[in-house]
């Protein structure tokens, strides 16, 4: 049996390269990235986890190691738990310039998505979304950032579309986009950071903001790099480094 990486990589385009840049399917793996479209509405790190389990057949694969960029990092600590509840041995976590999610980081974020859906409309009257006193009713969040999203994308194509139906349709596709990018960093700020009885080792850039023990391994190995962020996984010694350390 091919033995199979899991990999969680937010999709979507993005100055950094990707963990399909590795290329680690030359050398033997089966690369199976698990964040594909339709990606899972659940706003806690276990159920999001948990419905990726269950929607990739993840029991029936024999699993090397989880590979998370950035903020998924939580989110693959929760599906090593949820392997490790269903039978499967402790699976090493291979993250790439992880960090443990903040409030601070989805406002953040946030507020780059109200950029880009009506940069004009964001400038004048910001965001009525408080991220922070909402964070931990994340349905309520989630339901705060949808009607935001949604005036704003409405203002914005209003200006280019005259019909009604067309600008509540395009919305509606705009927001789904930017809701599922949200959601996802949501459940990863709601993950409970267990312990799975596994190691993690984190590949870090240059100035990576978090090079600590991770929460809930059993332990922790930074290997900093040379690089700067963007070019953290397309550069082959990072590959090289993965590669040893799964042999």
């Amino acid at each position: 049996m091919v033995r199979t990486l899991l990999a969680l990589d937010y999709p979507g385009r993005r100055a950094e390269a990707k963990i399909a840049d590795l290329g680690l399917e030359a050398h033997g793996y089966e690369v199976a990235h698990l964040l594909t479209a339709p990606l899972p509405d659940e706003l806690t790190g276990r159920d999001y986890a948990e419905k990726l389990f269950s929607t990739h057949g993840v029991a029936e694969r024999e699993i090397a190691g989880i590979l998370a960029y950035c903020a998924s990092a939580p989110l693959a600590q929760e599906l090593a738990r949820h392997m490790v509840e269903a039978g499967s041995e402790a699976p090493p976590l291979f993250f790439f310039d992880a960090a443990p999610l903040t409030a601070q980081d989805i406002t953040d974020d946030y507020a780059t998505v109200l950029r880009q859906i009506d940069a004009s409309g964001f400038e004048e009257s910001g965001s009525r979304t408080d991220v922070a006193s909402l964070i931990d009713t994340p349905e309520e969040l989630v339901r705060a950032m949808r009607e935001e999203m949604t005036r704003y994308a409405r203002n914005s194509l209003a200006e280019d579309l005259f019909d009604d139906d067309e600008v509540a349709l395009a919305s509606e596709q705009i927001v789904r986009v930017y809701l599922d990018l949200l959601t996802h960093q949501i459940a990863a700020y709601h993950g409970a950071a267990p312990a799975w009885g596994g190691d993690v080792v984190n590949i870090v850039s240059v100035g990576s903001s978090f090079q600590g023990d991770w929460p809930g391994a059993r332990a922790t190995r930074v290997v900093r790099t040379a690089h700067e962020r963007a070019s953290l996984l397309a550069d082959p010694a990072t590959r090289d480094t993965v590669l040893s350390l799964l042999a």
